[in-house]
């Protein structure tokens, strides 16, 4: 399968999912539709706070398996950023200082370095920047170094973005069928395109959002789907550039 194929198929996804949701808006009507709306609300704020309180728990377990490869991440990607390029044969770096004595003598350039990092592990630009702005702030408020720093962050960041995305999707199933226990289906009186037209537009708002969830795991998912391909791929960039979980996700 071409890439060309996985865009297109991305594309189609995308939109199935706003026409479904705008005809099921415009079955339910617009009360159903604002009940779905809240549904939605309180499982991004739940999986928020759930995040929050449990999934820094995880870090202790995780740092032992990662340090040592994003140890090597930010060694590489300090040298390139200084210019030195790996040998070819044996793959190492014949620089005449170590990485600590290059970012010491240009602390600049500790937030590139930074930003290089995570960007190799296949992050967004926008996603890459806002960790190393994270990076460089824990750096200084804790006197750490910048690879001991980069650590933390990058263990924070994912056990909190897989739990709150892990939080939500459970969240919401549970919700929904509470909400559809009872098979309810309320609709205003005498004003029946009103309830049509409205269920409508909360239904694209719906599919909207389940849409930008979506769009926004492409972000840690740059090695497979880079980010400029994404961006020039129809409805996918027009999320990723909306980025409507923006007002919903503080970490």
């Amino acid at each position: 399968m071409t890439m060309t194929t996985v865009y297109s198929i991305i594309n189609i996804v995308l939109l199935a999912i706003l026409v479904i949701c705008a005809w099921q808006g415009y079955k339910k009507g617009i009360i159903m539709g604002i009940i779905q709306v809240l549904v939605i609300i309180l499982s991004l704020y739940g999986a928020q706070v759930l995040s929050d309180t449990y999934s820094y728990e995880v870090i202790p377990v995780l740092k032992p398996f990662v340090s040592g490869y994003m140890e090597t991440l930010v060694e590489e990607n300090t040298y390139q950023a200084f210019g030195y390029e790996p040998d070819e044969q044996t793959g190492q770096y014949d620089a005449p200082y170590s990485t600590t004595d290059l970012l010491n003598s240009s602390p600049d350039m500790r937030q590139t370095v930074a930003q290089r990092t995570y960007q190799s592990l296949g992050l967004y630009d926008g996603m890459a920047q806002t960790l190393a702005d994270r990076t460089i702030a824990y750096a200084q408020e804790n006197n750490a170094s910048l690879t001991s720093s980069v650590v933390t962050i990058a263990c924070q960041s994912v056990t909190w973005y897989a739990g709150f995305l892990l939080a939500f999707i459970i969240l919401f199933a549970i919700l929904t069928v509470i909400v559809n226990l009872p098979n309810l289906s309320f609709k205003i009186p005498y004003i029946g395109i009103v309830n049509d037209l409205g269920g409508l537009a909360i239904g694209l708002f719906v599919g909207a959002m389940f849409c930008s969830v979506i769009v926004w795991v492409f972000q840690f998912a740059g090695l497979v789907l880079p980010e400029e391909s994404i961006r020039a791929t129809g409805l996918a960039g027009f999320f990723l550039d909306k980025n409507l979980l923006a007002s919903y996700i503080t970490l």
